[in-house]
Formats: C-alpha cells, structure tokens, sequence
C-alpha cells in the first residue's frame, strides 16, 4: 500500500512538471518580447528559458499525449537537446556578460 501511494505520488510530481514546463514555454516567449528593447543578451536569456521549458515539457511528456512523429526516442533526444541548448546558451550569455544580464518581468 506505501508503495502504490509513493507511485502515486511521484506519478502526480511528473504530470505537475510537465505542467509547468507547457506553462514555462508561454511565459517565456512573452518575457522573451518584453526584454527586446534592453538588448540581445536580455533577450537571449528569455531564449534560453524557453529553451529549457520545451525540453523539460518534452521529457515529461505523457506517454498517452505521444502519437505519430513524437516517437519515443526522438521525444527524448529533442528534449535533452533542447535542455543542453539552453544551457550552453545561458552560460554564453554569462560568460560574455560577465554576469547575468538586467531583465525586466511582467511582475516586478
């Protein structure tokens, strides 16, 4: 019984991560057009969080919602390519910056 709960549980922790990966990539894409205007390497951190929410949200994506060109292992090798990018391209803009670049969010 423990363990069909701890299942269970780890089950619902999945779907909430692929969850918030769908919802990274939306948030993503419109901070990415918000930070336009303070530069390239604002924009490309946006680039590199949507990035990262699109390998995430392929990685954890239900079995049930995969059909036709999203086979197993190009899901998988896309997603992790993906997660890779972003972070080569989140340490490019580190490196090049000297830091992490200003930003500017919907909320602050």
């Amino acid at each position: 019984m423990l363990l069909r709960c701890i299942d269970g549980l780890l089950v619902g922790t999945r779907y909430l991560a692929w969850g918030l990966g769908v919802l990274g990539v939306v948030v993503s894409a419109t901070l990415f057009c918000l930070n336009l205007p303070l530069g390239a390497a604002s924009a490309l951190v946006w680039i590199a969080a949507l990035l990262l929410a699109v390998g995430v949200t392929l990685t954890l994506l239900p079995a049930a919602l995969v059909r036709g060109k999203l086979a197993e292992k190009l899901r998988w090798a896309v997603g992790c390519g993906a997660l890779a990018a972003a972070v080569l391209l989140m340490g490019g803009v580190y490196l090049a910056c000297g830091g992490f670049p200003a930003v500017d969010l919907l909320f602050v």
